[in-house]
């Protein structure tokens, strides 16, 4: 459909303003028309472009957040933080089960494995209860298919354990997904959201929100490309889900109390032997932090870090010394690999919105916080990709409290579209599906982007040829959008 104009939203009100178009944004637009209400999704740039487009594609079982942060000699005094955080877990593991029932189309399934050392971080016997816990009691039907082998065995089973530096005591295995497009599953939620009667604007960022007798009132600038204007409406009450930008949505804060802790995840990518194709690993770095080889196609992808950040997450980039980090630490996982930055394809980082009590400690949860100095704002913090229909549900159940439950009928699922075959598909897509520029296209609307090889470069002019065709672009406007592409690419991909 074409863009409206954003003068057509003047004056207009809606029960719910949802205020980010990442994951949780998506999912909560798309659980609030569900139950009927009268829902406006705004997003400052494109769905799904911002951390939900940054993130390590891996859809985790949990186990690890089980693992006690104090000695273990404590733990008869500290039982309660132990329960939340097997809530936790098994809160993750029930998403995991949901979206794998719903979304497997948008799922790959991995062999990924835990090599066991002498003097890991924690006990042996403690990872394997956890697994073996959370298997038993909060799988729902979908298995981790777990098994603790010897470490000979594993070895025979797969070359890539074989490649690990010794001595290896044991090896647990056990099946992980991961998302084959994280950003296709944000666009595919809010598409779903708008058939069941949200209304999605992208590239609008809401300049201003004011208190006005019972509603607020919003204030929303025009951000497209070549675009400008600025328009005014009124939500009865607002959902918050920008992500790791929550406190920086202006007016959307009272006080200076933070309310998300930004952690830096970089990734990067690399080609691993052809025989450890597919598969996936999960060790301890030299600093006791999880780190991962994920299977990426013929290719794999290490990290993440973990960096506390402050500053805007715009404004967060891959350095160099966390590139030489992660390499170091793959080879000192794997000695024979020998990786240098020759071997990088590139890198990508992105910054989690963790929650916090304080503004400073992290807080494990997902949690919709209602703050009274800001009555009928409801702010998310802490969700991953993985959590985002939880999230969404908490959103939701927020805003029946202030607002009254809807008669609304029960909606079904929709099932994601197909990738697009031929040109007609993508034209298709172009006018249906919210795009504005062509990097929407490229990266979040078709799989072209995601080619750990060529990032969608080598399609980029045939598909400007076919949006400057569909969307009426000059060709001064389509050779713009082409570098607008390259230079978003070099931007985001290190």
């Amino acid at each position: 459909m074409a863009r409206a104009p954003l003068a057509n939203f003047e004056g207009e009100i809606y029960d719910v303003v949802v205020v980010g178009g990442g994951a949780v944004g998506c999912a909560s637009a798309r659980e609030l028309a569900g139950r009927g209400y009268r829902t406006l999704l705004v997003e400052r740039a494109d769905i799904g472009s911002g951390t939900s487009s940054r993130s390590s594609r891996m859809l985790y079982s949990g186990v690890g957040y089980l693992a006690p942060h104090f000695p273990l000699w404590q733990i008869p005094f500290r039982l309660h933080e132990l329960w939340n955080q097997f809530v936790y877990a098994r809160n993750i593991m029930h998403c995991r089960a949901e979206l794998v029932r719903d979304m497997p189309h948008r799922l790959t399934k991995h062999r990924f494995q835990y090599p066991f050392r002498k003097g890991d971080q924690y006990p042996h016997w403690l990872v394997d209860l956890g697994f073996r816990l959370m298997e038993k009691v909060a799988s729902r039907g979908v298995p981790l298919a777990y098994r603790k082998i010897s470490s000979r065995q594993a070895a025979q089973e797969s070359q890539m354990v074989a490649g690990l530096s010794a001595p290896i005591s044991s090896v647990a295995v056990f099946e992980e997904y991961m998302y084959d497009w994280p950003e296709r599953i944000c666009m595919d939620t809010a598409l779903d959201a708008e058939r069941r009667g949200a209304t999605i604007r992208t590239y609008t960022q809401v300049a201003g929100i004011k208190r006005n007798d019972s509603m607020w009132a919003l204030t929303l600038d025009d951000q497209a490309p070549g675009s400008s204007g600025q328009a005014r409406v009124k939500a009865k009450m607002i959902v918050n889900a920008a992500g790791p930008w929550v406190d920086r949505v202006p007016g959307g804060v009272s006080g200076h109390t933070k309310r998300v802790v930004g952690k830096k995840g970089v990734n990067v990518m690399v080609r691993l032997p052809d025989s450890w194709k597919g598969q996936g690993l999960e060790a301890f770095s030299s600093k006791g932090e999880p780190f991962y080889v994920f299977p990426w196609g013929d290719h794999h992808f290490v990290g993440p870090t973990e960096t506390v950040v402050s500053e805007n997450p715009d404004n967060v980039q891959v350095l160099d010394s966390e590139i030489e980090y992660i390499l170091n630490e793959t080879n000192l996982l794997f000695p024979q690999l020998k990786l240098t930055r020759d071997d990088v394809r590139h890198s990508w980082c992105g910054v989690r919105p963790m929650s916090t009590t304080d503004g400073e400690n992290v807080s494990l949860p997902v949690r919709a916080i209602e703050d009274p100095n800001l009555p009928n704002m409801v702010t998310m913090t802490g969700s991953y990709i993985m959590m985002h229909r939880h999230a969404g549900r908490l959103a939701a159940t927020s805003v029946e409290k202030s607002l009254g439950k809807r008669n609304a009928a029960p909606k079904g699922m929709l099932v994601g579209p197909s990738i697009a075959q031929n040109d007609e598909d993508i034209i298709r897509i172009i006018k249906t599906e919210h795009v504005v520029t062509l990097t929407d296209l490229i990266r979040r609307r078709l799989p072209e982007g995601l080619n750990p090889s060529t990032l969608g470069r080598d399609k980029a002019q045939h598909l400007s040829k076919i949006a400057a065709n569909t969307l009426g672009w000059t060709e001064e406007k389509r050779e713009q959008e082409l570098q607008r592409f390259v230079s978003d690419t070099a931007r985001i991909y290190h």
